[in-house]
């Protein structure tokens, strides 16, 4: 019986590299567009909402940019003197809700996340 001569592995021809793929760490780039005016499902959703919120309050505040006693410094002033007054206001009366709200949340929130801790990775 004549024994046929098998090539090594080393001679026969090896595949040739895979194409280079980007680094894990870089994504691929996209359009300038896409960048610029990419928005999930989730994220329109929200702009709407915001857009109506602030339509809801231009129109609350029945502003009309054509009247010539709008002065914008002036009611920038007075739209940041509002929100000092708001937050000033939250930090003296909402601390005893939050504390209130805290002492049942809390534990709860530890305790789950306790039960949970073996099934997250």
């Amino acid at each position: 019986m004549s024994e046929t001569a098998e090539a090594p592995e080393s001679d026969v021809a090896a595949d040739p590299p895979p194409k280079a793929r980007p680094a894990k760490g870089k994504p691929e780039k996209r359009h300038i567009l896409l960048r610029l005016f990419g928005i999930s499902i989730w994220g329109a959703l929200k702009l709407t909402l915001l857009c109506v919120l602030v339509g809801v309050i231009v129109l609350a505040a029945q502003f009309d940019p054509r009247d010539p006693q709008v002065d914008v410094g002036q009611t920038l002033a007075a739209t940041a003197q509002t929100a000092w007054n708001g937050a000033s206001w939250a930090v003296r009366n909402l601390w005893r809700p939050a504390l209130a709200g805290a002492a049942v949340v809390l534990p709860i929130w530890v305790l789950w996340r306790l039960a949970s801790l073996p099934f997250r990775k």
